[in-house]
């Protein structure tokens, strides 16, 4: 009898009622005051909100329907040319909500960013294959090499444990990535990063390392050569036409300040950025050093045969926060490394890294991630009308290496500030954000100790402020990254191959089959084999090709002799 006793207390306060709202278990941990607001939709006067005037006939729908119609079938005409220029453009953390969430910053749920308007779109799986939650450095791995790795190591395949020196110097564990394809068929190459250049998705382009930690010899195993050094002696890296991004300080000795006035760190004390510039006069090369946008934006690309440049010691700026007549917007340098590298005849292969949406996502500052999107918008938008008539040779690859834990929830009304509030609990009585991490250090910011949401209507006048936090359900120093698919948008030759649902490293795969690189043994395009083969650095598949011709020559003319 007591029992029943205690079941009926316990049935009627889950369901005692406050102002006419119904309560639920989450009002024992959660603290509700007696008297305070409802949600809008429980006042009897309450009105729907309205939809845009166009949208409310049926014929807006129709009309623009058939209007998307026409233009997808126009656009999946396939272009199966040879890529003789490749360009990748990866937005770090760039997540799908992230996307959506960006259309709605730039002023409009149904805007398109610039290569949302590409003509073909796929999915990738993003994880390791160690880890189902990936980080920058295994996901590069997949696109820029086409092979899966663990989670933190550079360039090598999954046989090398985060931190292993001595495997990742072995030949079999060793991954070549797409641009040192391009090299070897004489093309030039470039990378163009807001991160530091010696970060793990720019690395993974130049660098084999078993740790993407190893930027500079501070923590380096012995036997094993850092991140910077390999970008200026090593095998890809000292054949790269353009670098650009930030981390001087992984360059410069301790002691010592960058031509920025910012402090080095190698303990080795060896100048990288000068060792660069001597190596460059000793091979009779036209090479630049820039450090600042005044630098970049003088830069003649006629006259100049290799350009680095390092704008940070550390990170480049959110665009936001940056110091514009200093630093260059990532639109600047990838115009700057596309009008040097398509001098070549030979075809170009180009990374762009937007990698500062995922530092803005692992502080929970959404504003900045979203800002940073549209940085990216900015830099593929410029570099498509940049190709002009190489636009129908020039495959352009927009992706993400991974997600972020970031969402989009509640039932905002149409047009809603995506910065603000747009939904109402009924539990605390209290508006809530749109935006939302699962976890991040921005918890406390939006949680009492002793449990409860803060109110975000006492924070209206810092909603959109660059570094006010979104928040946490989970307390974490660090926002994590986020195990869902990313999307690939594709534009050029061969895009339609990136349609799909597919493995990440599959667009490693798809890269080098559009461009007619890789060994001998890939697959290739009728296309492929029907290309000459030749120009500024004759590959070793072109020299087999022309003495496999010259026999040819060389066996009809003796043909021809002993019947005369």
């Amino acid at each position: 009898m007591g029992l029943i006793c205690v079941l009926l207390v316990i049935t009627v306060s889950v369901h005692v009622t406050v102002d006419g709202v119904i309560t639920n278990p989450l009002s024992n941990f959660v603290t509700v005051p007696n008297l305070g607001p409802t949600h809008p939709m429980d006042n009897p006067d309450w009105v729907p909100p309205t939809a845009p005037t166009r949208e409310k006939d049926r014929e807006y729908w129709l009309t623009s329907g058939q209007a998307r119609l026409r233009r997808q079938l126009e656009l999946n005409e396939q272009n199966i040319n040879v890529a003789k220029n490749v360009i990748i453009f990866l937005g770090d953390g760039l997540s799908i909500p992230t996307l959506a969430a960006t259309r709605m910053y730039m002023g409009g749920e149904e805007l398109e960013l610039s290569f949302e308007t590409f003509p073909h779109t796929g999915l990738a799986k993003t994880y390791c294959i160690n880890y189902q939650v990936s980080d920058s450095a295994c996901t590069a791995a997949a696109i820029l090499t086409g092979v899966k790795n663990n989670y933190g190591t550079i360039g090598v395949s999954g046989h090398v444990p985060l931190r292993n020196c001595p495997l990742s110097l072995q030949e079999s564990n060793r991954l070549t990535s797409i641009l040192k394809y391009a090299q070897e068929d004489g093309r030039s190459t470039g990378i163009v990063t807001n991160t530091r250049i010696t970060h793990a998705t720019p690395a993974v382009a130049y660098a084999v390392s078993g740790a993407r930690y190893w930027e500079d010899d501070t923590e380096l195993p012995p036997g094993c050569v850092d991140i910077a050094t390999q970008l200026v002696h090593g095998d890809i890296g000292t054949n790269l036409t353009v670098a650009l991004g930030g981390g001087s300080r992984h360059f410069y000795p301790t002691g010592t300040l960058d031509r920025n006035g910012e402090p080095g760190r190698r303990t080795d004390g060896r100048n990288l950025v000068d060792e660069w510039i001597n190596d460059a006069v000793a091979r009779e090369l036209r090479a630049q050093f820039v450090h600042d946008r005044t630098g970049l934006m003088a830069i003649q690309p006629e006259l100049v045969d290799r350009l680095f440049g390092l704008f940070s010691g550390n990170h480049m700026s959110y665009r936001m926060l940056a110091d514009a007549q200093r630093e260059p917007s990532l639109q600047e340098m990838t115009i700057k490394a596309l009008e040097i590298l398509r001098r070549n005849d030979r075809g170009y292969v180009l990374l762009v890294e937007g990698g500062r949406i995922d530092h803005a996502h692992h502080d929970n500052l959404a504003k900045l991630a979203l800002d940073e999107t549209v940085e990216l918008h900015r830099a593929v938008e410029s570099a498509v009308r940049q190709l002009d008539e190489s636009v129908q040779e020039t495959l352009v690859l927009v992706t993400a290496d991974h997600s972020h834990t970031f969402t989009i929830g509640g039932y905002p009304v149409r047009g809603n500030d995506i910065l603000s509030t747009g939904d109402f609990s009924r539990f605390d009585r209290m508006p809530f954000f749109t935006l939302a991490y699962a976890n991040g250090p921005s918890y406390a910011d939006h949680f009492y100790e002793n449990g409860g949401r803060r109110n975000p209507d006492e924070m209206r006048d810092r909603f959109h402020d660059p570094d006010f936090t979104y928040p946490a359900a989970v307390p974490y120093e660090d926002e994590t990254h986020g195990g869902d698919d990313v999307a690939v948008f594709a534009k050029g030759p061969w895009a339609h191959i990136f349609s799909g649902l597919y493995e990440q490293h599959v667009i490693g795969h798809g890269l080098l089959f559009a461009a007619c690189l890789g060994p001998d043994t890939f697959h290739q395009s009728d296309a492929c084999r029907e290309r000459l083969r030749g120009g500024t650095a004759t590959p070793i598949r072109g020299l087999a090709q022309l003495l496999a011709m010259l026999m040819v020559l060389v066996y009809i003319r003796t043909k021809t002799l002993l019947l005369v």
